[in-house]
C-alpha cells in the first residue's frame, strides 16, 4: 500500500511538471509567435524594384533603396512590423478612440483629443498637403497596410482581444500633432499658474509666474539681465472669473518636461578642427522606446537618426552627408485660453464686440469597449472663433473657456519642413526648410562638415493685441485677439557665434522685440557654459562627456545656505557631514544627492504648501513644473526675511528663509532615516533614483516592463534625471534619444534610443539599449558602412499594384 502511494504520488508529480513544461513552452511561443526576421527575403506588393534592408546588432535598420516611393513603403513596414501596437495607440488617440481598446478607463481622454479635434485637424491638414509631401506619406502607408495584411500581430492584441483597423494618411499627420500638443508648455502651466492666482492671490501669483534671472544664457551668448527689462514677470493681469478644479488625464505620448539639451562646438574650439555636435532631447522614457532609430538612403535621401513611430522620415535628431541637428523645445506660447461669455437666452451662442455669434456645434461619438460589445456614447463639442470649450475636459480651466492653439491652424508645415530639413545640405536650406513650420515649437541645433554650427528657432509666434496670454483672458472683447504671426525671417537664429559653441538647454535664443513666452529655463545652461568658457579646445571624448555631467547649479546655491544656517541645529550636525566636500553631482553612489533632493523637495513644500494648499502644492512639484518654484526661490534667495517664507499657519511668529531651511532639513532627515536607515552614509541616490521604462499595459501586466535601473543626475542637471514627486525618486524623465557626432568623421557617429527598438516583447531589441544607456553609453550609427552589416533583408515586388 506504501508502495502504490508512492507511486501514485510520483506520477502526480511528473504529471504536473510535465504540465508546468508545457504550459511554459506553450506561454514562450505565444510571447515570442510575431518576432520579425532580419535575414532572408520578403515580397511587397507596390513595391517598384528590390531593396535590401541592413540591420545592426542592436536592430537599426538601414533601408537601402532605389527610389523614394520604396524607400518610404519600407520605412512605414518596419516601423509597423516593430512598433504596430505604440503606432495604433497613437493614432487612436488622435481619433479620441482609445476606449475601443482600453474600455471605460480611457473615456475622458477621448473626450479630451474629440474635444480638441485633433483629428479634425489632422484630415484637413492631408487635404492641404502638396502633391510630393502628400505621396511620401501615402508610400509610407501603403507599408504599413502591408506589414498589416502579412505579419503576425503583436501579442497585446491577443491580449485585449482586439484587431488593428487599416492605417490611413491622416493617422501619419495626427501622430504629429499628438507630438506637437504635448510639446507644448502652456496647455498645462497657464491653467495651473490661473488656480494658484485664484487660491493664493496675485501678490503670490507675481512671484510664481516665471521670471528668469539676470544671469541666465542666452543661446547666442550673453545672459538675460543684458537683454531684457527686469520685473518681466511681476505684471500678469486681474483674474476676473472663478471656477475650475484640478484633476488629470491620460495621455499616451510622453509629456514635455525640462530637460532636452544640444552642445555644439565650431571647428575652432575642438581638437579635431571640425565641427562637434551632441544631442540629447528627453521626455519620459517608455517601453516601446520614444523613436525609431532609421538610416534612409533612397532618391534625395541618405540620412540616419530618430524617428516617431507613425511618421516618415527622420524627425527629432540626426544626420546626412552634410548637416547635423538635433531638437530642444522651445517652450514658445502658441497657446492660449479665452473665457467666453455665453448668451443667457440662447447657450449655443456667445458675446464678442460685435454682438452674438453663434459656436460651431460639432456631433462625435464615443466607442467604448465592454464585455457586451462597443457601447456608444455621443456628445457635442461647442467651438468659438478661438477655439473648442474645453472647459468640461480640463479640469483646471474655467467655465466656457477655449482654447486657441496653432496645431488647429493648418497648415502647420510639419511634414514639409522637416522632410526638406532632412535632404539640406547647407544652413540656407536647412532654414528655408524650417521656416514651413509653423508647430512644435522647437530649437534645431546644427552642424555642417564644412565646420559652421548655428541654430534656427521655430515658433509661430502670435501678435497679440494686448497681453501675453499667460493666463485665461476674456474673449468678449477683442481686445486679446491675435492680429498674425512673427514672420519667420525675424525668429531667433544664429550662424558661427563668436564665442565659438553654443548650447540650448530650454533657455532663451537671443534678445528680441517681441513675446515669445514666459517658460523657458536657465540651470542646465548655466552649468555648460562654466564648462564651455573653461577652457580653449575640447577633444570629442571631452564633448561627449559633457552629456553626462551631473553637476547641479541648484546644489551649488544652496548647500552653501544649509551649511550655514543648519550649522549648531540641534540634531542636525551629524548630516551636515554628508555635504563636506561634496563637488554638487548627483552621482549614484552620493548620499549628499539623496539628501539635497528630499531637502529641496521641503523646501519647496514647506515655502509654498501653506498659502496653495497640498494639491496644488503637489502640481508645482511635477517634473514639468518644479521649474517655477525654482525660478522664484532663485529670485528670491538672497532675501532672508522674504514674505514668502513666512508660515502663515503659524500665529505669533514671522518664519525667514533660514526657518524653513532647518525645517527642511529636518524634514528631509527624518524621511530617509526612515527609508534608507539612520546612516546617512547608505543614503547612495542610486538606491532611490531609478529609471523604470514602462509599457501602456505594465501596470495591469507588469511582465512588459523592464526591472529599475540606478541612474544618474535629476532634475537640474545636464545628464537629466527629473523624478516624480507623487512618487520619490522614481526617474520620469531622461535622455530618451542621444547622439553625438565629430563633423570631421562620420563613420564615428553615435546614438541611442533607449530601451530598444523593438516593441515586439521577447525581441532580442525590447530592451538591449538599456543597460548602456543607464551608463552613458551609445551604439555606433555606422553611417557609411551600412552595406557591409552582416544581417541582410531582401524586399522583392509582388505581383499586385497597390495604390
Amino acid at each position: 500500500m506504501k508502495s502504490r502511494k508512492i507511486k501514485v504520488l510520483s506520477v502526480t508529480a511528473g504529471i504536473i511538471v510535465l504540465l508546468a513544461v508545457i504550459i511554459f513552452a506553450a506561454l514562450q511561443i505565444f510571447l515570442r509567435r510575431p518576432l520579425p526576421d532580419y535575414t532572408g527575403k520578403i515580397t511587397i506588393d507596390g513595391l517598384r524594384a528590390a531593396a535590401e534592408v541592413r540591420t545592426d546588432g542592436h536592430g537599426v535598420p538601414h533601408i537601402l533603396a532605389g527610389s523614394e516611393d520604396d524607400l518610404f513603403l519600407l520605412q512605414g513596414y518596419l516601423k509597423a512590423r516593430e512598433r504596430l501596437f505604440q503606432m495604433d495607440l497613437t493614432r487612436l488617440a488622435g481619433r479620441g478612440e482609445l476606449s475601443t481598446f482600453l474600455g471605460e478607463a480611457t473615456v475622458k481622454a477621448d473626450k479630451l483629443f474629440k474635444t480638441i479635434g485633433f483629428y479634425r485637424a489632422a484630415e484637413e491638414e492631408y487635404r492641404l498637403l502638396p502633391p510630393e509631401i502628400k505621396a511620401t506619406i501615402d508610400s509610407y502607408t501603403r507599408g504599413v497596410n502591408a506589414c498589416l495584411a502579412s505579419a503576425r500581430l503583436p501579442i497585446e492584441y491577443t491580449i485585449l482581444r482586439v484587431k488593428p483597423e487599416p492605417w490611413k494618411p491622416q493617422d501619419c499627420l495626427v501622430a504629429g500633432l499628438l507630438m506637437a500638443y504635448s510639446l507644448n508648455r502652456p496647455k498645462d502651466t497657464e491653467l495651473i499658474l490661473y488656480q494658484i492666482g485664484l487660491k493664493a492671490g496675485k501678490d503670490l501669483l507675481q512671484y510664481i509666474v516665471p521670471e528668469l534671472p539676470g544671469d541666465t544664457p542666452l543661446v547666442s551668448g550673453g545672459k538675460v539681465s543684458d537683454a531684457l527689462p527686469a520685473g518681466r514677470g511681476r505684471n500678469v493681469p486681474e483674474l476676473k472669473e472663478s471656477g475650475g478644479r484640478l484633476g488629470g488625464f491620460f495621455f499616451p505620448l510622453s509629456t514635455e518636461v525640462a530637460a532636452s539639451n544640444w552642445m555644439i562646438f565650431h571647428g575652432s574650439r575642438t581638437t579635431t578642427g571640425k565641427a562637434v555636435f551632441t544631442g540629447s532631447p528627453d521626455l519620459q522614457p517608455k517601453i516601446p522606446a520614444l523613436f525609431y532609430l532609421v538610416h534612409l538612403q533612397g532618391g534625395r535621401y541618405d540620412v540616419i537618426g530618430g524617428s516617431i513611430p507613425g511618421l516618415p522620415g527622420v524627425n527629432v535628431l540626426g544626420f546626412n552627408r552634410k548637416i547635423a541637428w538635433s531638437t530642444t523645445n522651445g517652450r514658445g506660447d502658441e497657446l492660449d485660453y479665452f473665457i467666453e461669455k455665453p448668451n443667457p437666452a440662447d447657450p449655443d451662442q456667445y458675446l464678442t464686440e460685435k454682438g452674438y455669434q453663434n459656436f460651431k456645434l460639432i456631433e462625435e461619438t464615443l466607442k467604448i469597449k465592454t464585455k457586451g460589445g462597443i457601447r456608444e456614447e455621443k456628445i457635442t463639442i461647442k467651438v468659438s472663433r478661438h477655439g473648442p470649450i474645453i472647459s468640461n475636459v480640463m479640469p483646471e480651466a474655467p467655465p466656457n473657456c477655449a482654447m486657441q492653439w496653432v496645431g488647429l491652424q493648418s497648415p502647420t508645415g510639419l511634414f514639409e519642413g522637416l522632410l526638406g530639413m532632412i535632404r539640406a545640405a547647407d544652413f540656407n536650406e536647412f532654414r528655408k526648410s524650417l521656416s514651413l513650420v509653423r508647430t512644435p515649437t522647437l530649437n534645431f541645433g546644427y552642424a555642417d562638415v564644412d565646420g559652421n554650427i548655428g541654430y534656427q528657432y521655430v515658433m509661430a509666434v502670435p501678435i497679440r493685441k494686448k497681453g501675453d496670454g499667460t493666463l485665461p483672458v476674456p474673449g468678449d472683447s477683442g481686445d486679446y485677439e491675435w492680429k498674425g504671426f512673427v514672420p519667420f525671417d525675424q525668429l531667433p537664429y544664429d550662424y558661427n557665434p563668436p564665442q565659438g559653441y553654443g548650447g540650448s538647454f530650454n533657455n532663451p535664443p537671443k534678445a528680441v522685440p517681441y513675446h515669445i513666452t514666459r517658460y523657458f529655463m536657465f540651470e542646465r545652461a548655466l552649468r555648460f557654459n562654466t564648462i564651455a568658457s573653461g577652457k580653449e579646445k575640447f577633444t570629442p571624448a571631452e564633448i561627449r562627456n559633457m552629456q553626462l555631467d551631473t553637476v547641479s547649479a541648484v546644489a551649488g546655491r544652496w548647500t552653501p545656505l544649509i551649511l550655514a544656517a543648519s550649522s549648531g541645529a540641534g540634531g542636525l550636525q551629524a548630516y551636515l557631514e554628508v555635504f563636506k566636500g561634496w563637488n554638487y553631482s548627483m552621482d549614484i553612489h552620493s548620499p549628499a544627492a539623496t539628501l539635497f533632493n528630499s531637502f529641496y523637495t521641503h523646501f519647496i513644500r514647506n515655502t509654498l504648501e501653506d498659502n496653495l494648499g497640498s494639491e496644488l502644492c503637489a502640481k508645482l512639484l511635477t517634473p514639468y513644473l518644479v521649474y517655477q518654484p525654482d525660478m522664484m526661490l532663485t529670485n528670491i534667495i538672497n532675501d532672508n526675511s522674504h514674505f514668502i517664507y513666512d508660515d502663515t499657519r503659524t500665529t505669533g511668529v514671522m518664519e525667514t528663509r533660514d526657518d524653513i531651511i532647518r525645517k527642511s532639513l529636518g524634514d528631509a532627515v527624518k524621511e530617509l532615516k526612515s527609508r534608507l536607515g539612520p546612516d546617512p552614509r547608505q543614503w547612495e541616490w542610486g538606491k532611490v533614483h531609478t529609471m523604470t521604462f514602462k509599457h501602456p499595459l505594465g501596470s495591469k501586466l507588469a511582465f512588459f516592463n523592464l526591472k529599475p535601473v540606478p541612474a544618474n543626475g535629476d532634475g537640474f542637471t545636464i545628464n537629466a534625471g527629473l523624478w516624480e514627486s507623487r512618487n520619490p525618486y522614481a526617474m520620469d524623465s531622461g535622455g530618451v534619444i542621444r547622439m553625438v557626432i565629430d563633423m570631421s568623421n562620420l563613420e564615428s557617429a553615435t546614438l541611442t534610443s533607449p530601451p530598444g527598438q523593438s516593441g515586439q516583447y521577447r525581441s532580442p531589441y525590447y530592451k538591449d539599449l538599456a543597460p548602456g544607456w543607464a551608463k552613458g553609453e551609445q551604439i555606433p550609427a555606422h553611417f557609411l558602412s551600412a552595406r557591409r552589416l552582416p544581417q541582410l533583408l531582401t524586399f522583392e515586388p509582388g505581383k499586385r499594384e497597390v495604390r
